[in-house]
């Protein structure tokens, strides 16, 4: 990182990840598949960095994925697995009618002078790749179904500017990464459906059914840890999910190896790739070193996915960050016991004479009287 005044930076983009926008809530009710409770709190800081000093200044904010949790947005009262456009697009629609709020504040974001807003699907939002979702995403925020300024990243599961590469992570896990060459199944459907990779079968089948009961069994961390602990404080529960995980990967990952003619996607290396990489909240430094490593013109790459915030610095003027979540996330590890509400986000800053920097931030933004406790 180069030293120097830094002070002449101009902030250019911003990069979030992670707010899992499910279905909403009603005032007096619960939905355990809702884990987004900050919109006031979002609608500030792009209020913030679209007004004053920023009102007529280029701005392009970045959406890194998990944006949406269509994962857990029910439709006809459950969790289907086979996903269809008209499927995608219902969900969809009852995250955007869900978040009045942060939908206005995109608006009004992108409707100032030279503003823009770029969106990369997540794991948990790949639905936006379907025409009929992504379209329907942006007449929301723009009014029109395309719009050049609001630009869907499809074609590929990175976006890179100026020496900066942003991942959502997906691809880096064998449990969670998509094909962007065959997104849909074809053959033998009616229709074309989304092709989930088990992680997404799992959320459905298995943490949808959970969180019924846990509503925050989804955002402890590390789960294995929770796990160990509910066998002896919440044994039910436990041998629940136990049972029900079992079950979902003996349907799903197994039992399609022995059928003839064999199921596409049925393979044993790739089983044994998922059961080898699995692990609930991963750690991608090596994965990004070796990125850097390869591509010496990167010196910056953003990720999310993880859900945890992070910061290194490596040699030569390379930077990682990790944008976290604006979920409430629940650490079980000594270091970083209890539950975070670090609402974070990154900058990149350009500088006259020197590569773009990017900063991890924490917005704490104005003044609330109180907030709602929703369980």
């Amino acid at each position: 990182m180069s030293g120097g005044n830094k002070s002449a930076g101009q902030i250019r983009k911003l990069v979030v990840s992670d707010f899992h926008l499910g279905s909403g809530r009603l005032v007096g009710e619960l939905n355990p598949w809702e884990n987004f409770f900050y919109d006031q709190e979002f609608a500030d800081l792009l209020l913030h960095y679209s007004t004053g000093e920023f009102a007529d200044q280029e701005l392009e904010l970045i959406i890194n994925g998990d944006f949406f949790d269509l994962l857990q947005v029910r439709y006809d009262g459950g969790f289907p697995v086979h996903v269809t456009e008209q499927i995608a697009a219902a969900k969809l629609k009852s995250a955007l009618d869900g978040h009045p709020v942060v939908m206005h504040a995109l608006t009004s974001f992108i409707d100032q002078p030279r503003k823009s807003i770029t969106v990369l699907p997540g794991n948990h939002d790949f639905e936006l790749n379907f025409p009929a979702c992504h379209h329907m995403f942006s007449e929301r925020i723009t009014g029109s179904m395309v719009d050049p300024r609001m630009r869907f990243v499809l074609d590929k599961p990175y976006y890179e500017f100026d020496g900066v590469q942003i991942h959502h992570g997906m691809q880096f896990e064998a449990i969670n990464s998509y094909r962007f060459d065959e997104k849909f199944l074809v053959e033998g459907w009616p229709e074309p459906i989304l092709r989930q990779p088990f992680g997404s079968i799992f959320v459905l089948e298995v943490l949808n059914t959970m969180k019924a009961y846990r509503p925050y069994i989804d955002r402890v961390q590390p789960l294995s840890l929770y796990l160990f602990g509910a066998l002896f404080l919440d044994p039910m529960i436990a041998f629940r999910l136990i049972t029900l995980a079992l079950i979902t990967f003996w349907r799903w990952r197994i039992k399609p190896l022995f059928r003839r003619p064999p199921v596409e996607g049925a393979d044993l290396r790739a089983t044994m790739e998922v059961l080898k990489a699995y692990s609930a909240f991963p750690n991608f430094e090596r994965k990004v070193k070796q990125i850097m490593r390869k591509n010496p013109r990167i010196h910056t790459l953003i990720m999310g996915h993880t859900h945890l915030r992070k910061v290194r610095r490596f040699g030569h003027g390379k930077t990682y960050i990790n944008t976290g979540t604006w979920t409430d996330l629940i650490s079980l590890e000594i270091s970083q016991l209890g539950v975070n509400r670090e609402l974070t986000y990154a900058t990149i800053e350009y500088y006259p004479d020197d590569h773009p920097q990017a900063r991890l931030l924490a917005w704490k933004g104005y003044t609330h009287v109180s907030r709602d406790i929703h369980y």
